[in-house]
């Protein structure tokens, strides 16, 4: 769901996304996007996602900045914080605080892919916290 505001807050978009916890599963995800049209190319972005698991909470917040080089390319840069609460009392890490860097090409008004490295600053030995570096493709589909 998408909301455009009157005059008063022209350039600012937000959109939202979640579906409850239903009957064979505990999760619950939802995510928010604010977005601020700063001129014709460029974007102010501030997302959350929230995702309920069977061990942990997981909380991310990314604060981007994006500049459309072409109509439909766009490169992204920002920091992110990603939060986890403790389910089951095992210790999970800290906080993690994140550079994250991209391009993306939206090749539909509702479909877009993106390239994006996430750059860690704390040292873990859980799964992805244990890597100073990520690189991931993924694709955005807006319904």
């Amino acid at each position: 769901m998408e909301t455009q505001f009157p005059v008063a807050f022209s350039g600012l978009t937000i959109s939202d996304f979640a579906y409850p916890i239903v009957w064979w599963s505990s999760e619950q995800h939802a995510n928010f996007k604010f977005s601020h049209r700063v001129n014709k190319n460029i974007f102010l972005e501030w997302q959350g996602e929230y995702d309920t698991y069977l061990i942990a909470d997981v909380f991310k917040t990314p604060l981007l900045t994006k500049i459309y080089i072409t109509d439909r390319l766009y490169l992204y840069t920002g920091i992110e914080l990603e939060m986890e609460r403790d389910k089951l009392q095992i210790d999970l890490p800290p906080p993690q605080f994140k550079f994250k860097n991209g391009w993306g090409y939206d090749i539909k008004s509702n479909f877009s892919l993106e390239v994006e490295h996430d750059l860690h600053f704390n040292k873990s030995v859980y799964g992805a916290y244990g890597t100073p570096s990520l690189l991931s493709l993924h694709g955005k589909f807006k319904f």
